[in-house]
């Protein structure tokens, strides 16, 4: 009796571990808290670009937004509430209600399937249309609008009335473009409300597992981050280090580096693989996000090879990995080994001027134990905190010096060039920030 009850106990014990460490390591998380004391994000930093490029912004992710739920975000100097549908959309609108000015993504509820309820008065918004409506029909409201002739010094108008009617009719607020690829929500943003000119790619990873993630705060302008994908000098000295407690003379990283914006002509002569099984990889990927014609434009493509070097001399071919920025705040970043295959996924969202939300996410094999999924976040959070130190201190150089007999400096002015063409607007939009967008 007594062994059957040792059993007994060794076995729940078992299972109680096993449920603690499939709780803990199953979706695994490392979140940094936004510091609200934080002063980083105020230091000058020299003359910049605008802060808010156009293009694709991640949302949330899908799993993050259940149908019925309401969210509201500060997102490139918008306000937006964004929700899913009892119809299981997501819709996004500009967050303040032109009734009485309520943010309806606080207290906000779902209506009529895809419409979103203020929680001051009740005004309706249909997610598809932006109409003020009435009922399930989505009929629309019909309501007067009164303004200030002089807000700031409250003057009368010719009439004697401090405020004066301007309009009659139906009543919008603004919405915006969302689409919700693999597991992530994706919003479109464009300073001159420009429809987009390029699609994320839908990409075929059915057989990777969504595993982990983490969040981090970063206080530099939005480019500072993007641009990592294509300074291939900074790996040698920011990214040599395995681990801090393993000396460089014992093992150490090497990488060999290069990229290209993937409508140069020379493109596939320049970044095709010289190793063949990395070859075959590499044009499965490509097959995928080359087919997407629109895409190519602002598409910058990296191709980074990862050695282990023991004792400083024996040189290891330990991955390989493939990086496709699509246009100013998404990369997915490819790592494939001998046996096992990743997908990062960066993800860029401007919070204010200077202060930066940048996510990863984990794909993985399904097969690889959830412990090894949460380590390969470390290992990759780790390199990018390092980055994150010196984004954290330096400032934007207006005035650029480049050593242009070197592949690096070269690649670094061209992706300048390249990336300058998301700021289309974004200077005057910052200007008008004050503004509403009803």
């Amino acid at each position: 009796m007594a062994i059957l009850s040792f059993e007994i106990v060794l076995t729940l014990t078992a299972f109680l571990l096993y449920y603690l460490y499939y709780k803990k390591f199953k979706f695994f998380t490392i979140v940094e808290k936004l510091d609200e004391k934080n002063v980083r994000n105020k230091l000058p930093r020299g003359k910049c670009p605008p802060s808010y490029p156009n293009g694709w912004y991640r949302l949330c992710r899908s799993g993050e937004l259940q149908p019925g739920e309401v969210k509201e975000i500060k997102l490139c100097g918008r306000h937006i509430a964004y929700y899913r549908g009892t119809d299981k959309q997501v819709y996004a609108v500009a967050a303040y209600c032109p009734h009485m000015g309520a943010n309806l993504g606080i207290g906000g509820q779902v209506k009529f399937r895809s419409c979103i309820e203020c929680p001051f008065h009740g005004w309706t918004f249909d997610g598809k249309s932006g109409l003020c409506v009435n009922s399930e029909q989505l009929e629309p409201k019909i309501v007067t609008t009164y303004c200030y002739p002089d807000i700031e010094r409250v003057t009368k108008n010719q009439k004697g009335e401090y405020i004066q009617k301007i309009a009659e009719g139906e009543v919008k607020i603004k919405t915006y473009l969302v689409k919700e690829i693999k597991g992530i929500v994706y919003i479109w943003l464009h300073s001159k409300e420009a429809k987009p000119w390029y699609d994320i790619v839908s990409e075929k990873s059915e057989h990777l597992t969504l595993r982990a993630e983490s969040v981090n705060y970063v206080n530099c302008h939005i480019q500072e981050i993007p641009e990592n994908g294509a300074d291939l000098r900074h790996f040698d000295y920011i990214h040599k280090s395995a681990m801090d407690i393993i000396p460089s003379w014992l093992v150490s990283l090497k990488w060999e580096m290069r990229t290209k914006n993937a409508n140069d002509s020379d493109f596939l002569k320049d970044m095709t693989h010289p190793v063949n099984k990395c070859r075959q990889y590499q044009k499965y990927l490509f097959d995928q996000y080359f087919t997407n014609k629109e895409l190519i434009p602002y598409m910058n493509v990296l191709i980074l090879d990862g050695y282990v070097i023991l004792f400083n001399k024996f040189k290891f071919h330990a991955i390989w990995a493939t990086g496709f920025q699509m246009g100013p705040a998404t990369v997915a970043l490819y790592v494939k080994s001998a046996i096992f295959e990743v997908l990062f996924k960066q993800s860029i969202q401007p919070v204010e001027k200077f202060t930066q939300k940048v996510y990863h996410t984990v794909f993985t094999n399904g097969y690889l134990p959830y412990w090894f999924s949460a380590y390969l976040l470390h290992a990759e959070l780790r390199q990018v905190l390092f980055d994150v130190k010196l984004w954290n201190a330096k400032i934007f150089s207006e005035t650029l010096k480049y050593n242009l007999k070197t592949y690096s400096d070269q690649a670094l002015l061209y992706w300048r060039q390249w990336y300058s063409q998301f700021y289309d607007g974004a200077a005057e939009f910052e200007k008008g920030l004050d503004k509403l967008e009803w």
